[in-house]
């Protein structure tokens, strides 16, 4: 497709994409995240051709993806559990990005299998449009919590009685007869946030609850945002080390 076929934030989401392919080498392994922004980085690193890649999917819909375009699939248990980050770099979008990387993912549903991933790996590259830059953690998309679905509307009780919970509901499918589903048979929670959040607090309160698999808040694990802009270039959100 050509440059003048894209729309502005198709233009930044596949630039953004383009600075992370960037950093692919030969002969490492990869995790590779979910969402259109990441679909992007999917075939720009199967377009590159490299030699000795390894390839860890988040979820299935970026699995079927990879196999489309040739690149080598793995699961997570093939890589040694002995090795505490067995992945080098992994490449996925974001819902939300605040000012010291903390992030909010999961709007694809892919939330448990990404922070797996995630934790699995050396390094973690997030990229985006600036759309998706807020000032706080919350400002414009709802936290998506994973549940399991035995007594979810317990849990979904317990998630929005939490202080820094303005409302939530379990998130429906797209027909909207029934529940979301994640790949690993879950529920999701859709949580709309106070002001007064603070994103590593609210983790640890939530992970407490009975019924609750995982958060969609990533506190600490990116390391750089490459934020892509309609003109096609990015800008870098990092801590202190970046690949």
């Amino acid at each position: 497709m050509s440059q003048q076929t894209l729309s502005p934030q198709a233009i930044a989401r596949r630039a953004a994409a383009e600075h992370a392919v960037a950093l692919v080498q030969p002969g490492m392994t990869l995790g590779l995240g979910t969402g259109d922004t990441a679909a992007h980085a999917i075939r720009g690193i199967a377009a590159r051709k490299l030699a000795g890649l390894r390839c860890v999917a988040t979820s299935s819909r970026s699995a079927e993806l990879a196999r489309e375009l040739g690149l080598p699939l793995f699961a997570l248990d093939d890589l040694a559990p002995s090795t505490p980050q067995p992945i080098d770099l992994t490449i996925d979008g974001a819902d939300e990005i605040d000012p010291s990387l903390q992030l909010i993912k999961g709007g694809g549903g892919a939330l448990l299998f990404e922070k797996l991933v995630a934790q699995a790996s050396v390094q973690m590259v997030v990229i985006a449009d600036e759309d998706k830059v807020v000032d706080r953690i919350g400002q414009k998309r709802s936290l998506p919590v994973e549940i399991v679905s035995f007594g979810s509307q317990h849990t979904l009780d317990r998630i929005a009685k939490l202080p820094m919970v303005e409302r939530a509901q379990i998130r429906p499918n797209a027909s909207g007869d029934g529940p979301f589903c994640t790949d690993s048979g879950h529920f999701i929670v859709d949580a709309v946030l106070r002001s007064s959040v603070v994103a590593h607090e609210l983790h640890h309160a939530l992970k407490q609850l009975l019924g609750v698999v995982e958060t969609g808040l990533f506190c600490g694990e990116a390391s750089l945002a490459l934020i892509g802009n309609p003109d096609g270039s990015v800008r870098r959100i990092s801590r202190s080390r970046e690949p």
